[in-house]
């Protein structure tokens, strides 16, 4: 008996001890996952800024590449500017008034080159002989592993002139799977990469070099020998920057190995942004939010594109057409932004944060699609989608926001996709929308863990749903008496294309909606808190 009652003494205090050790680790796990980005761990003290249209390609991609070599090695980095970018200006300025960063404005490459040629240790060859030619990624992704500049066969000589040397490596005459053949074991990271189309001569490939990232195109939409070798050889759920040929398939592709695409291939000095240390945020709502308690159909507007990182960064922000246009601030709104903004550009994230309306009505932010990336939930590998979203639960504890917007095809039914999601704590909701058609599901409302999973229900786009037919529908549903507010048909999410719409357009309907004293359109999370609060479920 005495044995017994040891036996069972030390297997009790194994099993404790056991799922102690597991608690342990798997709040560990949670805390400890590495960022997907590699950040510039040199925070820059005083910029050199140059604008890229002064500058011939050849001159842009010499200056965006060595911007990557120097970035980790010097407090005195370059920045660069566009004209067709202008929100890069503001994050410049925002950088010396709040960030204690110094510049100065630069007309010669040439100067710059000789300023910091003492970190460079060469010059890769290229050969722009055509908008296709894969030689200047495949130079990218050789110089980031030497710590050298990409060169276009044209300017050599005149480099030479600065006393840059050649280095052994030659990219001319080579194809577009040259790089992935030859160097993707030789230390390139295996969670980034970027996808940059050979004509784009400046965005991104200053990251590249920093990072040691491939660079590499594939442009048949429908056949993707090189993406399917990329995509597959990476570390579950990594990050892929930039754009391929075909939405649809490169995204599927993408997923399908773990992959998520964050949209960046006009993007421009994340060597520099990301420098700066993320910070955890918190929005402020000081707007009263009143509303009818019944009798209501409740509508709420959200901006598409928000994962588009490039727009984000380059034009979204200071745009009268969106978030730069002065009918914000007079309506409820809902925008979605991108997870990596927060560790590539942290001071421009903030500043979204800090420039958001918060007094008669609310500017509200929820994750764009699909969280850290465009991915589709339904095709993404399971162990990639386990760590996606334990890393999607604590970002959106670090910027406070409580809803994600996710696109998937034809999955919306798929409720045990949701409850991976929803089973964590700061995932309170989902906004989904479906590809073929963002409103294919009509506003459908699910549950998963309690919590709700809110289909689209109507557009603001053009050539599909105009101001007057989307006014004339929401009015309808009012009339057709889905103002009780425990019937999931009194809440409308309409979805509103950017490229098609602008804020004029949200203000010019919703001015129509106010006409009816039965609709009242509130943000996203207050759209979520009254359904959950109010449907039975």
């Amino acid at each position: 008996m005495k044995l017994k009652y040891k036996l069972n003494k030390i297997f009790t205090i194994v099993i404790i001890f056991t799922l102690c050790i597991n608690i342990f680790n798997s709040g560990a796990s949670a805390s400890s996952l590495h960022s997907y980005y590699i950040k510039n761990p040199k925070k820059p003290t005083h910029l050199y800024a140059i604008y890229e249209n002064n500058l011939t390609p050849e001159e842009r991609t010499m200056i965006a590449t060595l911007q990557g070599v120097i970035s980790n090695s010097s407090y005195s980095q370059i920045y660069i500017l566009s004209k067709s970018h202008p929100d890069y200006n503001i994050w410049l300025d925002d950088l010396k008034q709040n960030h204690g960063v110094t510049y100065d404005i630069v007309k010669d490459p040439w100067y710059l080159l000789d300023k910091f040629k003492s970190y460079v240790k060469g010059y890769v060859l290229y050969s722009n002989s055509s908008s296709k030619d894969p030689s200047i990624n495949n130079a990218c992704s050789l110089a980031a592993l030497k710590n050298c500049i990409a060169i276009d066969e044209s300017i050599e000589n005149k480099l030479r002139d600065h006393g840059i040397k050649k280095l052994k490596g030659d990219c001319r005459n080579t194809d577009k799977y040259w790089a992935y053949n030859n160097l993707w074991n030789s230390k390139l990271s295996h969670s980034i990469v970027i996808e940059l189309s050979p004509n784009k001569s400046t965005a991104l490939r200053d990251y590249a070099i920093m990072s040691k990232c491939l660079v590499f195109y594939e442009d048949t939409p429908k056949e993707f020998p090189l993406r399917d070798k990329v995509f597959s050889s990476m570390e579950k759920d990594s990050i892929c920057l930039g754009w391929g040929p075909d939405e649809y398939e490169n995204v599927q592709e993408a997923s399908k190995h773990g992959v998520s695409i964050v949209p960046a291939d006009w993007s421009y000095n994340l060597t520099v942004l990301s420098a700066f240390p993320c910070q955890t945020l918190t929005r402020k709502n000081n707007s009263s939010n009143s509303f009818p308690k019944e009798n209501t159909h409740f509508v709420t507007f959200i901006m598409s594109d928000g994962d588009n990182q490039q727009w984000t960064l380059g034009n979204n922000y200071s745009s009268k057409k969106w978030y730069g246009s002065p009918s914000r601030g007079k309506f409820n709104m809902g925008f979605t932004i991108s997870p990596s903004l927060y560790e590539l550009a942290p001071t421009v994230f903030k500043l979204y944060y800090k420039s958001a309306s918060q007094k008669d009505y609310n500017d509200n932010f929820i994750v764009s699609p699909s969280g850290a990336g465009y991915m589709y939930p339904s095709k993404l590998k399971e162990d990639a989608l386990e760590l996606n979203i334990k890393r999607l639960n604590n970002y959106m504890k670090n910027v406070d926001q409580k809803y994600i917007s996710i696109l998937d095809n034809w999955s919306f039914d798929n409720i045990a996709l949701w409850d991976k999601y929803t089973v964590y704590p700061n995932i309170q909701g989902i906004f989904y929308l479906n590809y073929h058609r963002q409103d294919d599901y009509k506003g459908k409302i699910l549950w998963s863990n309690g919590k709700p999973i809110v289909s689209c229900r109507n557009l603001l786009w053009s050539k599909l749903e105009g101001n007057n037919t989307l006014v004339e529908k929401i009015n309808s549903y009012a009339d057709k008496g889905y103002t009780d507010i425990t019937n999931p048909n009194s809440y409308t999410f309409v979805y509103v294309h950017a490229w098609s719409k602008t804020m004029d357009d949200i203000e010019k309907v919703i001015s129509e909606l106010n006409k009816n004293s039965k609709i009242k359109v509130v943000t996203p999370d207050t759209f979520m808190e009254l359904i959950k609060t109010n449907i039975k479920h």
